[in-house]
Protein backbone atom coordinates (compact mmCIF):
# COMPACT_ATOMS: atom_id res chain seq x y z
CA UNK A 1 0.00 0.00 0.00
CA UNK A 2 1.24 3.37 -0.91
CA UNK A 3 1.50 6.35 1.22
CA UNK A 4 -1.26 8.05 -0.85
CA UNK A 5 -3.69 4.86 -0.36
CA UNK A 6 -2.67 4.81 3.42
CA UNK A 7 -3.88 8.83 3.68
CA UNK A 8 -7.20 8.37 1.50
CA UNK A 9 -7.96 5.52 3.78
CA UNK A 10 -7.53 7.80 6.83
CA UNK A 11 -9.45 9.95 4.75
CA UNK A 12 -12.51 7.56 4.47
CA UNK A 13 -12.51 7.23 8.12
CA UNK A 14 -12.63 10.68 9.06
CA UNK A 15 -15.56 11.36 6.64
CA UNK A 16 -18.79 11.36 8.14
CA UNK A 17 -21.08 11.68 5.08
CA UNK A 18 -23.47 8.76 5.50
CA UNK A 19 -23.32 8.23 1.95
CA UNK A 20 -20.04 6.92 1.87
CA UNK A 21 -21.28 3.98 4.29
CA UNK A 22 -23.83 2.98 1.01
CA UNK A 23 -21.06 3.48 -1.58
CA UNK A 24 -18.38 1.44 0.46
CA UNK A 25 -21.28 -1.39 1.41
CA UNK A 26 -21.97 -1.71 -2.15
CA UNK A 27 -18.51 -1.89 -3.47
CA UNK A 28 -17.54 -4.39 -0.91
CA UNK A 29 -20.35 -6.91 -1.70
CA UNK A 30 -19.92 -6.51 -5.37
CA UNK A 31 -16.22 -7.88 -4.85
CA UNK A 32 -17.54 -10.44 -2.44
CA UNK A 33 -19.98 -11.99 -4.74
CA UNK A 34 -17.69 -11.64 -7.40
CA UNK A 35 -14.73 -13.47 -5.72
CA UNK A 36 -17.14 -15.34 -3.44
CA UNK A 37 -20.17 -15.70 -3.81
CA UNK A 38 -23.43 -15.65 -1.48
CA UNK A 39 -21.71 -18.36 0.50
CA UNK A 40 -21.67 -17.89 4.57
CA UNK A 41 -19.63 -20.51 6.04
CA UNK A 42 -20.28 -21.46 9.74
CA UNK A 43 -17.38 -22.16 12.42
CA UNK A 44 -19.15 -23.63 14.85
CA UNK A 45 -17.10 -22.21 17.93
CA UNK A 46 -16.22 -24.36 20.94
CA UNK A 47 -14.63 -22.38 23.96
CA UNK A 48 -13.92 -25.12 25.82
CA UNK A 49 -11.42 -23.27 28.48
CA UNK A 50 -11.48 -19.82 29.97
CA UNK A 51 -7.87 -20.16 31.99
CA UNK A 52 -5.21 -17.98 30.96
CA UNK A 53 -1.83 -17.46 31.75
CA UNK A 54 -2.01 -13.67 29.96
CA UNK A 55 -2.18 -11.03 31.62
CA UNK A 56 -3.97 -8.67 28.54
CA UNK A 57 -5.35 -5.30 29.78
CA UNK A 58 -8.15 -5.41 27.85
CA UNK A 59 -9.37 -9.18 27.89
CA UNK A 60 -11.89 -10.23 30.69
CA UNK A 61 -9.90 -13.42 30.55
CA UNK A 62 -7.25 -12.22 32.04
CA UNK A 63 -5.48 -13.58 34.38
CA UNK A 64 -5.56 -11.47 37.09
CA UNK A 65 -9.10 -11.66 37.12
CA UNK A 66 -10.18 -13.34 40.31
CA UNK A 67 -14.12 -12.43 39.70
CA UNK A 68 -14.86 -15.31 36.58
CA UNK A 69 -15.47 -19.09 37.12
CA UNK A 70 -12.77 -20.78 35.80
CA UNK A 71 -13.71 -23.66 33.56
CA UNK A 72 -11.97 -26.40 31.15
CA UNK A 73 -14.36 -28.47 29.24
CA UNK A 74 -13.35 -32.53 29.13
CA UNK A 75 -12.15 -34.43 26.64
CA UNK A 76 -15.53 -36.23 25.99
CA UNK A 77 -17.70 -32.80 26.38
CA UNK A 78 -15.56 -31.46 23.69
CA UNK A 79 -15.94 -34.05 21.25
CA UNK A 80 -19.11 -34.90 22.00
CA UNK A 81 -19.97 -31.19 20.57
CA UNK A 82 -17.71 -31.20 17.63
CA UNK A 83 -19.39 -34.33 16.24
CA UNK A 84 -22.73 -32.69 17.15
CA UNK A 85 -21.82 -30.15 14.83
CA UNK A 86 -20.33 -32.70 12.44
CA UNK A 87 -23.53 -34.00 12.14
CA UNK A 88 -25.74 -30.97 11.69
CA UNK A 89 -23.76 -29.86 8.62
CA UNK A 90 -21.24 -27.85 10.15
CA UNK A 91 -18.37 -29.24 8.60
CA UNK A 92 -15.91 -26.59 10.48
CA UNK A 93 -15.64 -26.11 14.05
CA UNK A 94 -13.18 -23.25 15.94
CA UNK A 95 -11.56 -24.51 19.19
CA UNK A 96 -10.70 -21.69 21.38
CA UNK A 97 -9.88 -21.01 24.39
CA UNK A 98 -7.50 -18.58 27.11
CA UNK A 99 -3.70 -19.33 26.16
CA UNK A 100 -2.16 -22.02 28.09
CA UNK A 101 1.10 -23.28 26.53
CA UNK A 102 1.73 -26.34 28.35
CA UNK A 103 3.07 -29.44 27.44
CA UNK A 104 0.48 -31.18 28.71
CA UNK A 105 -2.33 -28.89 27.35
CA UNK A 106 -0.92 -29.26 24.08
CA UNK A 107 -1.38 -32.87 24.12
CA UNK A 108 -4.37 -32.85 25.06
CA UNK A 109 -6.20 -30.92 22.55
CA UNK A 110 -3.31 -32.45 20.18
CA UNK A 111 -5.08 -36.00 21.02
CA UNK A 112 -9.10 -33.97 20.62
CA UNK A 113 -8.22 -32.84 17.17
CA UNK A 114 -6.98 -36.64 16.55
CA UNK A 115 -10.30 -38.23 17.57
CA UNK A 116 -12.09 -35.16 16.06
CA UNK A 117 -10.36 -36.40 12.56
CA UNK A 118 -10.89 -39.51 13.16
CA UNK A 119 -14.21 -39.04 12.31
CA UNK A 120 -16.29 -39.86 9.27
CA UNK A 121 -20.24 -38.72 8.27
CA UNK A 122 -21.76 -40.96 5.67
CA UNK A 123 -22.55 -37.71 3.71
CA UNK A 124 -18.66 -36.79 3.61
CA UNK A 125 -15.54 -38.17 4.01
CA UNK A 126 -12.83 -35.50 4.76
CA UNK A 127 -13.99 -35.24 8.23
CA UNK A 128 -14.52 -31.73 10.43
CA UNK A 129 -12.51 -29.24 9.32
CA UNK A 130 -10.30 -27.44 12.22
CA UNK A 131 -9.68 -23.81 13.51
CA UNK A 132 -7.69 -23.46 15.64
CA UNK A 133 -7.60 -19.96 18.35
CA UNK A 134 -5.31 -20.62 21.28
CA UNK A 135 -2.98 -17.82 21.67
CA UNK A 136 0.93 -17.98 21.42
CA UNK A 137 2.45 -21.21 21.42
CA UNK A 138 6.20 -22.80 20.19
CA UNK A 139 6.80 -23.30 17.25
CA UNK A 140 7.30 -27.10 17.76
CA UNK A 141 3.46 -26.83 19.11
CA UNK A 142 1.85 -25.27 16.59
CA UNK A 143 3.14 -28.30 14.43
CA UNK A 144 2.37 -30.48 17.00
CA UNK A 145 -1.25 -29.46 16.21
CA UNK A 146 -1.25 -29.01 12.35
CA UNK A 147 0.08 -32.57 12.31
CA UNK A 148 -2.43 -33.85 14.63
CA UNK A 149 -5.27 -32.52 11.95
CA UNK A 150 -5.70 -28.67 12.09
CA UNK A 151 -5.50 -26.62 9.25
CA UNK A 152 -6.13 -23.19 10.18
CA UNK A 153 -5.26 -20.79 13.36
CA UNK A 154 -6.63 -17.47 13.90
CA UNK A 155 -3.54 -15.37 15.94
CA UNK A 156 -4.94 -11.62 15.96
CA UNK A 157 -2.39 -9.05 16.20
CA UNK A 158 -5.13 -6.54 17.82
CA UNK A 159 -3.05 -3.56 16.71
CA UNK A 160 0.08 -3.07 14.25
CA UNK A 161 1.15 -0.37 16.14
CA UNK A 162 3.87 -1.89 18.19
CA UNK A 163 3.75 1.14 21.13
CA UNK A 164 0.11 0.64 21.08
CA UNK A 165 -0.18 -2.84 21.24
CA UNK A 166 2.86 -2.56 23.95
CA UNK A 167 0.04 -0.17 25.87
CA UNK A 168 -2.88 -2.76 26.24
CA UNK A 169 -0.52 -5.59 27.20
CA UNK A 170 1.93 -6.24 30.23
CA UNK A 171 5.63 -5.84 29.91
CA UNK A 172 6.38 -9.91 29.76
CA UNK A 173 4.23 -10.16 25.91
CA UNK A 174 6.31 -8.98 22.97
CA UNK A 175 5.22 -7.35 19.53
CA UNK A 176 7.60 -8.96 17.91
CA UNK A 177 6.98 -12.43 19.64
CA UNK A 178 3.46 -12.18 18.15
CA UNK A 179 4.73 -11.39 14.29
CA UNK A 180 7.26 -14.85 14.84
CA UNK A 181 4.06 -16.70 15.74
CA UNK A 182 2.33 -15.56 12.66
CA UNK A 183 5.15 -16.37 11.12
CA UNK A 184 5.73 -19.96 12.32
CA UNK A 185 2.37 -20.58 11.27
CA UNK A 186 2.54 -19.70 7.60
CA UNK A 187 5.94 -21.75 7.59
CA UNK A 188 3.82 -24.50 9.17
CA UNK A 189 1.01 -24.43 6.33
CA UNK A 190 -1.91 -23.45 8.39
CA UNK A 191 -4.45 -20.79 6.96
CA UNK A 192 -3.35 -17.89 8.74
CA UNK A 193 -5.78 -15.47 9.93
CA UNK A 194 -5.22 -12.87 12.36
CA UNK A 195 -6.99 -9.37 12.44
CA UNK A 196 -7.48 -6.16 15.07
CA UNK A 197 -9.86 -4.02 17.89
CA UNK A 198 -11.09 -1.21 16.62
CA UNK A 199 -12.12 1.67 18.72
CA UNK A 200 -9.16 1.19 21.56
CA UNK A 201 -7.85 4.18 24.05
CA UNK A 202 -5.26 6.01 21.78
CA UNK A 203 -5.99 4.32 18.57
CA UNK A 204 -6.23 6.88 15.35
CA UNK A 205 -7.73 6.25 12.29
CA UNK A 206 -4.36 6.36 10.89
CA UNK A 207 -3.30 3.17 12.87
CA UNK A 208 -6.69 1.62 11.43
CA UNK A 209 -5.16 2.54 7.62
CA UNK A 210 -1.56 0.84 9.07
CA UNK A 211 -3.45 -2.35 10.12
CA UNK A 212 -4.75 -2.64 6.72
CA UNK A 213 -1.76 -2.59 5.14
CA UNK A 214 -0.46 -5.24 7.80
CA UNK A 215 -2.71 -7.53 6.09
CA UNK A 216 -1.89 -6.84 2.83
CA UNK A 217 1.83 -7.42 4.23
CA UNK A 218 1.23 -10.61 5.77
CA UNK A 219 -0.66 -11.90 3.02
CA UNK A 220 -3.13 -13.49 5.04
CA UNK A 221 -5.80 -16.00 4.43
CA UNK A 222 -8.23 -14.68 7.19
CA UNK A 223 -9.40 -12.00 9.02
CA UNK A 224 -11.04 -11.35 12.00
CA UNK A 225 -12.00 -8.01 13.48
CA UNK A 226 -13.90 -6.54 15.82
CA UNK A 227 -14.87 -3.46 17.35
CA UNK A 228 -13.47 -3.03 20.86
CA UNK A 229 -15.91 -3.62 23.70
CA UNK A 230 -14.81 -2.51 27.33
CA UNK A 231 -14.58 -5.66 30.32
CA UNK A 232 -15.66 -3.60 33.48
CA UNK A 233 -12.95 -5.93 35.38
CA UNK A 234 -10.12 -5.34 32.89
CA UNK A 235 -7.40 -1.81 33.66
CA UNK A 236 -7.83 -1.09 30.14
CA UNK A 237 -11.57 -0.30 30.58
CA UNK A 238 -10.91 2.63 33.25
CA UNK A 239 -8.57 4.67 30.86
CA UNK A 240 -10.11 8.01 29.55
CA UNK A 241 -7.51 7.75 26.70
CA UNK A 242 -9.67 9.13 23.66
CA UNK A 243 -11.37 6.66 21.87
CA UNK A 244 -12.83 6.61 18.38
CA UNK A 245 -16.26 8.48 18.51
CA UNK A 246 -18.18 5.30 16.64
CA UNK A 247 -16.74 2.06 16.96
CA UNK A 248 -19.18 0.44 15.15
CA UNK A 249 -19.08 2.17 11.72
CA UNK A 250 -15.52 2.52 11.68
CA UNK A 251 -15.40 -1.48 12.08
CA UNK A 252 -17.84 -1.54 9.55
CA UNK A 253 -16.17 0.73 7.17
CA UNK A 254 -12.64 -1.43 8.25
CA UNK A 255 -14.67 -4.85 6.88
CA UNK A 256 -15.55 -3.31 3.59
CA UNK A 257 -11.53 -1.64 2.85
CA UNK A 258 -10.91 -5.37 3.95
CA UNK A 259 -12.98 -6.88 1.17
CA UNK A 260 -12.24 -4.61 -1.74
CA UNK A 261 -7.86 -4.73 -0.85
CA UNK A 262 -8.30 -8.82 -0.41
CA UNK A 263 -10.94 -9.44 -2.19
CA UNK A 264 -10.37 -14.12 -1.49
CA UNK A 265 -9.66 -13.90 1.70
CA UNK A 266 -12.19 -15.46 4.66
CA UNK A 267 -13.60 -13.21 6.51
CA UNK A 268 -15.38 -13.49 9.86
CA UNK A 269 -18.54 -11.12 10.85
CA UNK A 270 -17.32 -11.17 14.34
CA UNK A 271 -19.79 -11.80 17.85
CA UNK A 272 -18.39 -8.66 19.19
CA UNK A 273 -20.12 -6.94 16.26
CA UNK A 274 -23.51 -8.54 16.46
CA UNK A 275 -23.43 -7.95 20.41
CA UNK A 276 -22.70 -3.94 19.97
CA UNK A 277 -25.98 -3.41 17.36
CA UNK A 278 -28.96 -4.96 16.63
CA UNK A 279 -27.66 -5.30 12.72
CA UNK A 280 -24.56 -6.19 13.04
CA UNK A 281 -24.43 -9.55 11.08
CA UNK A 282 -26.55 -8.11 8.62
CA UNK A 283 -24.27 -5.13 8.08
CA UNK A 284 -20.74 -7.07 8.89
CA UNK A 285 -22.18 -9.37 5.45
CA UNK A 286 -23.23 -6.78 3.54
CA UNK A 287 -19.34 -5.39 4.27
CA UNK A 288 -17.75 -8.70 2.86
CA UNK A 289 -17.92 -10.64 5.76
CA UNK A 290 -18.43 -14.26 4.46
CA UNK A 291 -17.70 -16.72 7.84
CA UNK A 292 -20.15 -16.69 11.09
CA UNK A 293 -19.07 -18.67 14.23
CA UNK A 294 -22.27 -20.04 15.98
CA UNK A 295 -21.06 -20.82 19.54
CA UNK A 296 -21.23 -24.32 20.43
CA UNK A 297 -19.95 -23.64 24.32
CA UNK A 298 -22.25 -25.10 26.63
CA UNK A 299 -24.84 -22.82 27.94
CA UNK A 300 -23.55 -23.26 31.65
CA UNK A 301 -20.18 -21.87 30.45
CA UNK A 302 -20.76 -19.23 28.26
CA UNK A 303 -21.27 -16.49 30.44
CA UNK A 304 -18.04 -17.64 32.33
CA UNK A 305 -15.85 -17.21 28.81
CA UNK A 306 -16.49 -13.29 28.46
CA UNK A 307 -13.51 -11.70 26.82
CA UNK A 308 -15.63 -8.33 26.79
CA UNK A 309 -18.89 -7.35 28.43
CA UNK A 310 -22.71 -8.04 26.79
CA UNK A 311 -21.52 -11.42 24.63
CA UNK A 312 -24.58 -11.66 22.83
CA UNK A 313 -25.61 -15.19 21.29
CA UNK A 314 -27.90 -15.62 18.23
CA UNK A 315 -28.91 -19.57 18.36
CA UNK A 316 -28.79 -21.47 14.87
CA UNK A 317 -31.98 -20.85 13.46
CA UNK A 318 -31.67 -17.38 14.09
CA UNK A 319 -28.22 -16.90 12.24
CA UNK A 320 -29.89 -18.92 9.05
CA UNK A 321 -33.09 -16.22 9.26
CA UNK A 322 -30.52 -13.17 9.21
CA UNK A 323 -28.57 -14.47 5.89
CA UNK A 324 -31.13 -15.49 4.34
CA UNK A 325 -32.84 -11.87 4.96
CA UNK A 326 -29.36 -10.24 4.42
CA UNK A 327 -29.27 -11.95 0.47
CA UNK A 328 -26.87 -14.59 1.03
CA UNK A 329 -26.74 -18.37 1.71
CA UNK A 330 -25.49 -20.18 4.74
CA UNK A 331 -23.52 -23.43 3.49
CA UNK A 332 -23.47 -26.49 4.90
CA UNK A 333 -21.70 -29.74 4.21
CA UNK A 334 -18.45 -27.67 3.15
CA UNK A 335 -15.00 -26.25 4.88
CA UNK A 336 -15.40 -23.22 2.94
CA UNK A 337 -11.53 -22.98 3.17
CA UNK A 338 -9.65 -19.74 2.21
CA UNK A 339 -9.67 -19.57 -1.74
CA UNK A 340 -6.10 -17.00 -1.13
CA UNK A 341 -4.69 -19.83 1.10
CA UNK A 342 -4.61 -22.08 -2.02
CA UNK A 343 -3.44 -19.40 -4.32
CA UNK A 344 -0.14 -17.97 -2.85
CA UNK A 345 0.19 -21.71 -2.38
CA UNK A 346 0.07 -22.08 -6.10
CA UNK A 347 -2.44 -24.27 -6.00
CA UNK A 348 -5.08 -22.66 -7.86
CA UNK A 349 -4.55 -20.51 -11.25
CA UNK A 350 -7.85 -18.15 -10.78
CA UNK A 351 -6.98 -14.92 -10.61
CA UNK A 352 -9.26 -12.94 -8.48
CA UNK A 353 -8.04 -10.01 -9.17
CA UNK A 354 -8.02 -9.60 -13.59
CA UNK A 355 -6.07 -7.25 -14.50
CA UNK A 356 -7.54 -3.85 -15.36
CA UNK A 357 -10.86 -4.92 -13.05
CA UNK A 358 -10.65 -1.66 -11.14
CA UNK A 359 -14.05 -3.03 -9.35
CA UNK A 360 -12.10 -4.33 -6.41
CA UNK A 361 -9.40 -1.60 -5.76
CA UNK A 362 -9.83 1.66 -4.06
CA UNK A 363 -8.25 2.91 -7.67
CA UNK A 364 -11.52 3.73 -8.37
CA UNK A 365 -13.88 6.51 -6.86
CA UNK A 366 -15.84 5.35 -3.55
Amino acid sequence: MTHTSKIKIADIFHNTDPSLDRQLLEKADHCRRQHLGSAVYPRGLIEYSNCCRRNCFYCGLRRGNSLIRRYHLQREQIIELALQAYDAGYQSICLQSGELSSSKEVDFIADVIRTIKGYRSKNSGQGLGITLSLGELTYKQYRQLWEAGAHRYLLRIETSNPLLFQKIHPPEQSYNRRLECLDALREIGYQVGTGVMIGLPGQSYEDLATDLEFFQAKDIDMLGMGPYIPHPDTPLARQKTEFIPDAFTTTIRMLALARILMPDINMVASTALQSIHPDGLKLGLKAGANIVMPVLTPEDNRKDYMLYANKKFSNFERLKHDIHEAGYELTLWQWGDSPHYFKRQGLLTTDYAPTGDSTCSLRSRI
